[in-house]
Order: structure tokens, then sequence, then C-alpha cells
């Protein structure tokens, strides 16, 4: 929904929700300024392409419960200025660039073939994405790379950065209002996130 200037959007990153989602901007009789956004994440493909909507419209991006999968590989890194209110939680946990290996373990064998056909397509789109935004598209997966990754030490579904690391992988403008949540509930699902020792 809008309000006032913002783009309310609480839920999965799909084709549907982010179609709806653009929809509804598209119709909008005053010019956003401002994405609100709530989700622990959805499908690659429509990721990118709301991270292409909220850079073609220069939204400012605010986080104030969960921006998490999706949310952070695509939206964050496309916002005009990023906002990540006190006690919300942010995390990466990996994205087309992640090894077979690791998708592998995701499907049965019998769909490892196709896997590989649908990686190659995500990961020449990925690539696009992030350099039309001029971000480390490694941002997606050094949570799973660096040999001081914060999972190695803590149980946890993914991983943020320093505002600092961020700076460096492209991604300016950004606030933290305060210490963030490692721990949040969503649709009755828990999800974890812990801090990236700085590079």
């Amino acid at each position: 929904m809008i309000t006032g200037r913002t783009l309310v959007f609480d839920g999965m990153i799909t084709g549907d929700s982010v179609l709806e989602a653009i929809r509804i901007a598209r119709a909008s009789d005053v010019p956003l300024e401002t994405l609100r956004i709530t989700s622990p994440g959805g499908d690659i493909p429509s990721g990118i392409e709301f991270g292409y909507f909220v850079k073609e419209l220069g939204l400012n991006v605010e986080v104030s419960k969960l921006c998490f999968s999706a949310c952070a590989n695509y939206v964050i890194p496309a916002g005009n200025k990023v906002t990540i209110k006190k006690d919300a939680l942010v995390g990466w946990h990996g994205g087309a660039r992640q090894s077979d290996a690791l998708w592998k373990q995701s499907v049965p064998q019998r769909y490892h073939a196709d896997l590989i056909t649908f990686l190659t397509r995500m990961r020449i789109k990925e690539n696009a994405f992030f350099e039309h935004v001029k971000v480390d598209p490694n941002i997606t997966v050094y949570g799973q790379t660096s040999l001081k990754r914060c999972q190695l030490t803590k149980t946890s579904d993914g991983w943020y950065y320093s505002i600092a690391d961020l700076n460096k992988m492209g991604v300016n403008n950004i606030e933290v209002q305060g210490e963030l949540a490692s721990e949040t509930e969503y649709q009755g699902q828990k999800i974890r996130s812990c801090l990236m020792p700085s590079a």
C-alpha cells in the first residue's frame, strides 16, 4: 500500500508481490520517495527486478523490522538512502554466486542439471544488477567464503555487515539507528543473523 510518499511492502519477494508493488507505485498520483520494507526474502529473479525498480525511482529504503535474504541482496544495495531502525534484523545468506555444492544441497539430485542451467542465467542477471548499482556482487556470499565468517562460532541463518564494510562494498548513504537484532520472529518463523567480523 501507499502512505503519503511511501510504498509499504510487507511479505515475501515473489513475482506476484513485486508486480503488485510496482503496479501500485506506478498508479500513484504522488511521486514516491521511500520504500518501507519488511521481508524474510524471496526468489532471486523477483528480488533483482525489485532492486532495479527501487534504483529506477531513486527510492530511499527504510527497514524497521526485517530485511533478509533477497531483500538484503537486492533492495538494500539499490536504495538511494537506507535507514535501518533500532532492533531491526538484516541478513544476507547467499545468492546466485554461492557454490554449486551449496545449491545442490537444496534440491534432489535428479534436478541438478536443471538447477545449473537456472543458476547460469541467474548469475548473469545478478552480475548485471550489481554492475548497474555499483556494488560488490560478493556481498551475497562473503559470509560463506570468508575465513572469519561469524557462522563458524554462532548458530545463525545469515549474517550482516558493519557500516564500514558496507561502504567498502559500495553500499553508501546507509544509517543504522541503534543496535540491530540478532534474532527476530516473522509469521511464526525465527530468523537469526550474526555480525561479520570486519575485513
